[in-house]
């Protein structure tokens, strides 16, 4: 109790340290730019025109080294930029500052003509689609994760991302097997041929392995499987729900996406990314 009190107080602590970006109060402008804040009432409206003009930036933990440098960079609508260079050059740095992870030390970075620091975060944010590198899977089904990204997308329009994203290759092949390995599972299991397993071992065996997997049960838990209800992510009414979804669907990613490869992660998230029909759409490393 007492090592989980400090641990708390500490993170308290951290939630609590005041922003200099106010992610939480989004019709909060930034203190350096005031004036009339610019809200996306529909993304449709946006052009998706990126310019960064003369930025520079030094990350808050590493103060005496400046990680861009007056840099200017002109992104049209609809074209595509790769952005090339060493490990360390910038490129996440600049995906950062665009999402308004932080905020540059000097220069300015456009959307529309618009400094990014005079709209709405929150709205900023949704006009901006990010996959990055190591991409959030959650321990819901592969048709969950996708829907994730447009809570009232139809069916049809989760086939479509699925199919863009390149998803289809391993969700209607059924490479994903539908295998329920958890700890709960196979506690079950053992309960429900309980006679059979101690005619085959001990008693005192039998005992020791069941004691073995409702420890590993406690946790996973604690790293987040937990037992889900049906409608914890779909709450569409039945007119969304045109057509069936293929079984491969209905596949659990497991705990953290454990049970897809990397690649598979990446094309998920990229679904999930995609069915927004993001005017922006920035890709780091997702390969």
């Amino acid at each position: 109790v007492g090592k989980a009190t400090a641990s708390a107080e500490r993170i308290f602590k951290i939630m609590e340290f005041p922003s200099k970006i106010n992610a939480i109060e989004m019709d909060e402008l930034d203190e350096k730019n005031p004036g009339q804040q610019v809200r996306i009432r529909d993304v449709n409206t946006l052009r998706g025109e990126i310019e960064f003009r003369n930025v520079w930036f030094r990350y808050p933990t590493r103060k005496e080294d400046f990680v861009l440098k007056g840099l200017s960079l002109k992104i049209s609508p609809d074209e595509k930029v790769a952005l090339v260079g060493e490990s360390g050059c910038g490129k996440s740095t600049m995906m950062n500052l665009l999402m308004r992870f932080y905020d540059v030390d000097d220069g300015e970075i456009l959307l529309d003509g618009v400094n990014i620091t005079n709209y709405n975060l929150h709205d900023l944010r949704k006009a901006i689609s990010l996959v990055m590198q190591e991409p959030i899977i959650f321990n819901y089904t592969i048709f969950e994760n996708i829907l994730y990204g447009k809570i009232d997308a139809t069916n049809s329009e989760i086939r479509e991302a699925s199919q863009i994203a390149n998803c289809d290759e391993f969700i209607l092949n059924n490479q994903i097997k539908e295998l329920d390995d958890s700890a709960q599972a196979l506690i079950k299991l053992m309960e429900e041929n309980k006679d059979a397993l101690t005619n085959m071992i001990t008693q005192a065996k039998y005992d020791e392995e069941m004691e073995v997997l409702k420890k590993c049960k406690d946790q996973e838990e604690k790293k987040g499987n937990f037992r889900t209800q049906e409608g914890d992510v779909d709450s569409r009414p039945d007119s969304l729900k045109d057509g069936d979804l293929s079984k491969g669907f209905y596949i659990n990613c497991g705990i953290k996406g454990g049970k897809l490869s990397g690649g598979q992660k990446q094309r998920v998230a990229i679904a999930r990314t995609i069915i927004r029909k993001p005017k922006v759409l920035v890709l780091d490393e997702a390969t």
